[in-house]
């Protein structure tokens, strides 16, 4: 038995161990721009935002436009041809999802990126074909379908609405202070995941302080987080 009828899922640094390699490449663009920043520094500030967010807060830091000095188009590709040979699920991640599966919860993902870039990063990592099987193939939801991205609550509430789950009655797993703040404010119980590659202490307090339920790092015990 479980308290939840939804499990809804941010996709980066969740169910793909990608948040390391895209920060890493954005922070080199960065620095390239005028503006130095690590790759550490960047998950700090930017992780879960969306690149309209990220610009906003460079500018207001700076009063420069540093994202005009970048080449877009050529960033993209640089993060998706190191997710070609870099991308990795996040470890036991398959068995969580059929875990909580068996107890009934149907389960979508609902993330600041791309629909393009969310089908050929599942795709790398062997994950489409389970959200494909789940809601009728209405499964994979982006901030690019909804006005307004994380913090804001609203691709959460899109998810919910396609699944037909009250929000109340949705977990959501989430792995940055964005996320977490956006799970919250959809009235929804947010489970803060530090398991990835650029998961640390200071993360999980950071998600913690954020309005995170519970904080954990090994999807072996989302079946029993599930079931309360």
């Amino acid at each position: 038995m479980t308290q939840f009828d939804a499990l809804l899922w941010d996709c980066d640094g969740c169910l793909i161990d990608s948040e390391i390699i895209a920060c890493r490449i954005a922070a080199e663009y960065l620095t390239g721009a005028g503006y130095p920043v690590t790759t550490e520094a960047f998950i700090a500030d930017f992780a879960g935002k969306t690149q309209a967010q990220i610009d906003a807060v460079i500018s207001e830091r700076t009063g420069g436009a540093f994202n005009a000095k970048i080449n877009t188009a050529e960033k993209k590709q640089a993060i998706l041809e190191a997710f070609n040979t870099e991308l990795k699920p996040i470890n036991g991640i398959l068995s969580a999802l059929e875990s909580v599966r068996a107890l009934g919860l149907v389960q979508v993902v609902a993330s600041g990126s791309g629909l393009a870039r969310l089908e050929h990063t599942l795709k790398l990592t062997n994950l489409w074909n389970f959200f494909a099987a789940e809601n009728n193939g209405q499964s994979v939801f982006s901030a690019e379908q909804v006005p307004n991205g994380k913090p804001a609550p609203d691709v959460f509430l899109l998810a919910a609405e396609r699944v037909g789950v009250a929000p109340h009655k949705c977990a959501v797993i989430e792995d940055s202070v964005a996320g977490v703040k956006s799970g919250k404010a959809a009235g929804m119980t947010v489970f803060g995941f530090v398991g990835s590659s650029h998961g640390s202490p200071e993360l999980a307090l950071k998600l913690s302080a954020a309005g995170a339920d519970a904080i954990f790092d090994d999807m072996d015990v989302l079946e029993e987080l599930m079931r309360g």
